[in-house]
């Protein structure tokens, strides 16, 4: 029921109720008056008494009339004045004269008290007016004191809210009380400061995370452009006055701009994926030939640095996970490249294991490099994290796992790193398993 019925149907029980109400208090009042005075308003007649008198004396009185006010009446009478007044009231008299066979004569004396209709109508009237009102007046202080608590007092509370929210206290929560229309208002204020809360804090954090990208980005490209400055340098300065060297500091500097490529175009992806503009892909592949791809296009990289990457298969038969193909190529990438940076040429080595569970399919990456130490461990998936430790990657964007994390929980998988100093780390990533 919105507040337009509401008010409404207020007015129309406050009138109902107070019509029948003072209805059964004038009922009342008529009914208390008649058995009170013994008459009959209705008919103008009231209270009737009656006096007997046999020859001169009286005999039967129903009221204690004297004898001198007996003789007024009958005066009265005899004059044709057919009305008499007795405490305060008026009466009709009315004499019926008979004879007895003994020769008594008797006088029968009928007084009816005369009521004054008009009068009465005049302070009944009065008295159901002012029955009304008092019914009226009361009704509507109760109804008020409803709406008071669940209309007015909403009403004000969330002006005082708003004005908060103006002046930007947004921490206050809003409760939806009230009827109707005001509760559905106090639930749309607290939704929009809710909104406006999280536009709020989204802002900051993207503020935040633009100066941090900046920052940070700004501190990792001065480094190869410092490098790629001093080659040039050298070539133009002379430094390099053979052809040999030339060519040693042209080939170093261009090293260092696909270093700083690298480092574009993981900040662009990453802030891609930070921002949810990342469409994946998504279909479903055998992880076993994925992963077999995968490996067989680093093999060569790794025993061109002396180095072992193997893979192990637990998988009892093929399993399908939906990914998306290229960019989850970047994340087993990513990984590997990771991996290799850190672990030592002759004996290092890295192997990826396939095994499944009921639910999920576990891809792990482990390696026999020096580890990761407790306090870094994590947060080796946070953007720029590098730890002062034999894990840390020098030239790299700082993002590279980060931007694995995002792409596997965007794929609805899960990736964590386990590790114990000195003994390698592992990168493990899980994959819901589906059917073909």
């Amino acid at each position: 029921m919105n507040l337009k019925q509401r008010f409404l149907t207020q007015n129309i029980l406050i009138l109902v109720g107070t019509i029948v109400i003072t209805g059964c208090f004038a009922f009342a009042h008529t009914y208390f008056y008649n058995l009170i005075n013994e008459s009959h308003v209705n008919g103008g007649v009231g209270q009737r008494a009656v006096v007997v008198m046999e020859n001169s004396g009286i005999i039967y009185s129903s009221e204690d009339f004297t004898m001198f006010e007996i003789k007024e009446m009958l005066m009265n009478l005899s004059i044709e004045n057919n009305y008499y007044e007795y405490g305060n009231k008026r009466y009709s008299i009315d004499e019926e004269n008979f004879s007895a066979e003994n020769g008594s004569n008797y006088k029968i004396i009928t007084l009816n008290q005369i009521i004054n209709i008009s009068d009465y109508y005049r302070s009944f009237i009065a008295f159901v007016f002012i029955v009304f009102l008092a019914v009226y007046i009361i009704a509507s202080i109760i109804v008020q004191k409803q709406n008071l608590k669940n209309i007015i007092i909403p009403i004000t509370d969330l002006t005082k809210v708003m004005e908060k929210l103006r002046n930007g206290e947004l921490e206050t929560s809003i409760t939806d009380k009230g009827y109707g229309e005001v509760r559905e208002l106090g639930s749309a204020i607290e939704q929009l400061r809710l909104q406006l809360k999280n536009s709020i804090y989204y802002q900051q954090k993207v503020d935040e995370n633009r100066k941090f990208l900046i920052s940070s980005i700004s501190h990792d490209l001065k480094t190869p452009v410092t490098s790629i400055i001093g080659y040039i340098d050298g070539v133009l300065d002379g430094v390099a006055d053979t052809d040999e060297k030339k060519r040693y500091y042209l080939s170093k500097a261009i090293e260092k701009t696909k270093m700083i490529n690298t480092m574009i175009e993981d900040l662009l992806l990453y802030s891609k994926l930070d921002l949810n503009q990342m469409i994946f892909e998504k279909e479903n592949v055998d992880i076993v030939k994925y992963a077999e791809s995968c490996i067989e296009d680093n093999s060569e990289e790794f025993i061109g640095e002396n180095k072992r990457i193997i893979f192990e298969n637990e998988l009892s038969a093929s399993c399908f996970v939906v990914i998306d193909i290229e960019k989850f190529k970047r994340v087993l990438q990513n990984i590997i490249d990771n991996a290799k940076k850190n672990i030592e040429e002759q004996t290092g080595q890295l192997k990826i294991i396939l095994r499944e569970t009921s639910s999920s399919v576990i891809m792990e990456f482990r390696d026999n490099g020096k580890g990761i130490n407790k306090q870094d461990l994590p947060h080796v998936f946070d953007r720029f994290y590098r730890a002062d430790t034999a894990r840390e990657v020098k030239g790299s964007s700082g993002l590279g796992l980060s931007i694995a994390k995002q792409i596997v929980e965007g794929l609805g998988g899960r990736i964590w790193a386990v590790s114990e100093e000195g003994q390698g780390a592992s990168i493990i990533v899980s994959l819901k398993k589906v059917k073909k």
